[in-house]
């Protein structure tokens, strides 16, 4: 202990236990780092939304394509996308930790970054319920720990009052569309449906197998859902709205034998907030269940 106050005294930096941090990802796989990360990147939109959440936002060197939330993001060098790495650039920034998109990242792309000898750790919510835990660990792994906990009691604060507010509901069926052409769903095991089962929700495609199942029309037409359910890009106050005459939804109208479309029950929902394992998408659930109650009282569902 003298020695200790002697060397601190003297100016000598001490490395203690205390500083050491072992975290497990949801690969499986526990991170060993000598001291929080002061270089990191990330490799998913998500995950810089999560950085900056936990409070580690000032410590990232870069970052792929699209991470444009927050405005401060912006401005942080690219790296690539998550598709396609540009590894001589990431050599260069010298970064101490990589956060990568588990299953979302190019399993080619993340082997040839792991044989630079970066650490790295792999996240994936599954569910809303997920998502502050991925904060925790973040918060770490960068040592802001008092930041992320801050923003992880907020967001599961929220999302028990989301929870309460619409738990009991009627439930309406849902046909969320990814895209159109192709013509691709999820199933319960994104987190997507999550957000639909919050809102009292049930996902007419949610027992397949597939994570993102291509579907025909003539299957969606089947399941004669009460509401269809499209993004759109951008957020901000117009968070969700009614629009069968969107470009990506139209093509929906001809079939009127389907529920959704003699009430008029096509919306839209902000993307990048429902789509981004993150922070926001609890605004995407409060859209998402704004347009479920509006749909319930189009079609009779009300309690």
């Amino acid at each position: 202990m003298i020695v200790h106050k002697l060397l601190i005294l003297a100016g000598v930096i001490v490395m203690t236990p205390a500083q050491a941090l072992s975290v497990k990802d949801d690969a499986g796989h526990t991170l060993d780092l000598p001291h929080p990360a002061t270089r990191i990147i990330s490799l998913a939109p998500s995950l810089t939304e999560m950085l900056y959440a936990a409070g580690g936002g000032d410590k990232m060197v870069g970052a792929v394509e699209y991470s444009d939330f927050p405005p401060a993001a912006l401005k942080v060098q690219r790296i690539g996308s998550n598709q396609k790495l540009d590894l001589e650039r990431i050599a260069t920034l010298k970064p101490d930790l990589v956060l990568v998109w588990y299953h979302g990242n190019a399993l080619r792309e993340v082997e040839r970054l792991g044989a630079l000898g970066i650490p790295m750790f792999y996240l994936e919510p599954h569910t809303i319920g997920d998502i502050p835990g991925a904060l925790e660990r973040i918060g770490q792994l960068v040592g802001s720990e008092k930041v992320a906990q801050d923003a992880a009691q907020g967001f599961r604060a929220r999302h028990a009052a989301l929870r309460a507010q619409y738990s009991g509901r009627p439930s309406i069926k849902v046909f969320y569309q990814i895209t159109a052409q192709p013509l691709l769903t999820i199933n319960d095991k994104q987190i997507i449906s999550d957000v639909i089962r919050l809102c009292g929700g049930v996902n007419v495609f949610g027992n397949e197998p597939m994570l993102v199942p291509q579907l025909s029309t003539e299957s969606v037409v089947s399941r004669d859902p009460d509401v269809i359910m499209a993004a759109h890009v951008g957020s901000g106050q117009d968070r969700a709205r009614r629009d069968p005459e969107a470009a990506n939804v139209k093509s929906w109208s001809v079939f009127t034998s389907m529920k959704a479309v003699r009430t008029g029950q096509i919306w839209l929902v902000p993307g990048d907030e429902i789509s981004r394992h993150g922070p926001r998408i609890l605004d995407a659930a409060q859209a998402v269940c704004t347009a479920l109650d509006s749909a319930r009282a189009a079609t009779g569902a009300v309690k």
